[in-house]
């Protein structure tokens, strides 16, 4: 199933991000990734020290990464969020980060089903397996968070409301998009 909704988290790349040219250090692009999970999930009403009380943790099992062009000291940047499936024990998550906020016609589902971006300069399809904090073992994702992301999320073919294009980036602190199909 694909999931609609996308979570979309603001950031700055700050000075610590950077290498001596100001260019963003490659393990950097992870990091933003995680925070925008984190986010995603916070939004979806399941935090992660729920899933951490409840003895389990979500950790990246599988990683395609692809670097676009570099990103730059002080960039204004937007990590992009879909989750593409939830199984038994995993989870698939497109992610993008982008130059500037879309608007929301410039958002299209390709072929492929991967969520398709203006000014894209990193992309990853990741998944993430449930594990049990005491075995370290893949376990099923709880039946509550799979409920959190199904009523956050819209599935393709589903009724969805028209959205108004974003707000002014200035103003922008955190916010979601319905996609139309």
């Amino acid at each position: 199933m694909i999931f609609l909704q996308l979570s979309i988290f603001p950031l700055t790349v700050q000075f610590e991000d950077v290498d001596a040219h100001g260019v963003v250090h490659h393990p950097n692009y992870l990091k933003y990734l995680e925070r925008a999970r984190s986010y995603g999930m916070k939004k979806c009403g399941y935090s992660l020290e729920k899933l951490i009380s409840s003895g389990s943790v979500l950790a990246i099992s599988e990683i395609q990464a692809h670097y676009l062009r570099p990103a730059l000291l002080e960039e204004e940047l937007f990590v992009i969020s879909q989750v593409t499936d939830v199984g038994k024990t995993s989870i698939k998550v497109q992610q993008v980060i982008t130059l500037r906020l879309p608007k929301t016609d410039e958002i299209h589902l390709a072929e492929d089903q991967n969520v398709s971006l203006p000014e894209t300069i990193f992309s990853a399809k990741i998944r993430l397996v449930c594990v049990d904090l005491k075995s370290a073992k893949a376990k099923s994702i709880p039946q509550d968070l799979k409920q959190a992301i199904k009523s956050f999320n819209q599935p393709l073919g589903a009724n969805c409301s028209q959205n108004i294009d974003p707000p002014l980036v200035g103003e922008l602190q955190k916010c979601e998009y319905l996609i139309t199909t």
